[in-house]
C-alpha cells in the first residue's frame, strides 16, 4: 500500500464510515440534544460539570465507532485490509471524532440549550423572557466566558480521545474497562506527583501551592493558598498568564505525541 496521502481514498473512507455508522451517529446526536434540553430546563448554570461530561461522553461515543470492533476478528481483519494507508484511516477517525464533532456539538448546544429548550417550555405556564432576550443572553454568556475555559474543555477532550484511541487500537477485549483504569491511574498518579514535586520545590509556611497546570491541564490561577487567622486567602503570581500559555503549548505537544502513538499502533496492527 502506498503510504502517500490520497484525498480520494480519504473521501471514500469518510463515506464508508458514514454508511456503516450513520444510525449510531444520529441516535447519539439525538441523545445529546435531549440531555442538553434537560440540563437547560434544570438550571443549566448549576449543572456545568454535567455539560462537560456530556461533551466528553459524546466524543467517547463517536470515537468508539472510528474503527471496526477488534473483538470481531472478521470485521477487524477486513478493516485492516482496506486499501488505504494507516494515516488515512486515522485521519478519517479524527475527521468524525474531532473536526466534525467539536463544531457540530457547539452548534447543537446553541440550538438545543436555547432554541429547542425555549420551544419545549413555551407551552407550559411560565414567566419566560421574550425569545430575543433569551438568545441575546445566551450569546452574551458564550462570548463573555474566558477563553481559557474553552481551552480547558478542548484539552481535556483531546486527552480523553487520544488515550481512548490508543487503548482501542492496542487491545481487542475489555477496551472500555482498560481505558477507565488507565484514565484514573494517569489522573491520580500525575496530579499527586505534580503536587508532591511542587511542594518539594517550594517552601510556603502554613500554605499550599496551586500548580500552574496538571491534568486536566489548567488552573485559573497560579499561586498559593494561606490561612491567616483561620481565613482562607489566595495569593497569585504576576506571571501566571505566561505560565498558563506555556502549559497549554506543552500539552498540545503531548497530545500530538499521543495521536502519533495511535497512528503507530494502527500501523503496527496492519503489519
Amino acid at each position: 500500500m502506498n503510504n502517500t496521502f490520497s484525498i480520494n481514498r480519504f473521501r471514500l473512507l469518510v463515506r464508508r464510515q458514514w454508511a456503516e455508522n450513520k444510525n449510531r451517529y444520529l441516535l447519539l446526536w439525538g441523545e445529546i440534544s435531549l440531555a442538553l434540553v434537560l440540563i437547560s430546563i434544570l438550571k443549566g448554570n448549576d449543572l456545568s460539570p454535567f455539560k462537560l461530561l456530556l461533551f466528553l461522553g459524546g466524543g467517547y461515543g463517536v470515537t468508539i465507532t472510528l474503527f471496526s470492533r477488534w473483538q470481531d476478528f472478521g470485521r477487524s481483519s477486513f478493516y485492516l485490509l482496506l486499501p488505504a494507508s494507516p494515516f488515512e484511516k486515522l485521519a478519517c477517525g479524527l475527521f468524525y471524532g474531532l473536526v466534525l464533532y467539536v463544531p457540530l456539538y457547539c452548534l447543537n448546544y446553541i440550538f438545543s440549550a436555547f432554541i429547542l429548550t425555549y420551544l419545549v417550555v413555551l407551552p407550559i405556564p411560565n414567566n419566560l423572557l421574550p425569545f430575543s432576550s433569551v438568545i441575546k443572553e445566551g450569546i452574551t454568556g458564550i462570548f463573555s466566558t474566558p477563553i481559557h475555559n474553552y481551552l480547558f474543555i478542548l484539552l481535556t477532550f483531546l486527552f480523553v480521545q487520544s488515550v481512548l484511541m490508543i487503548i482501542m487500537l492496542s487491545f481487542r477485549k475489555r477496551q472500555k474497562w482498560i481505558f477507565l483504569l488507565v484514565l484514573v491511574f494517569i489522573l491520580v498518579v500525575y496530579n499527586l506527583g505534580m503536587m508532591e514535586m511542587m511542594a518539594w520545590l517550594t517552601n510556603i509556611p502554613a500554605g499550599e501551592l496551586q500548580p500552574p497546570g496538571s491534568l486536566p491541564f489548567y488552573y485559573p490561577n497560579f499561586g498559593f493558598t494561606t490561612s491567616p487567622g483561620d481565613r482562607l486567602s489566595m495569593e497569585y503570581f504576576s506571571f501566571s498568564r505566561q505560565i498558563r500559555i506555556v502549559n497549554y503549548l506543552v500539552w498540545l505537544v503531548v497530545f500530538l505525541i499521543l495521536y502519533f502513538t495511535a497512528w503507530y499502533k494502527l500501523k503496527e496492527r496492519e503489519l
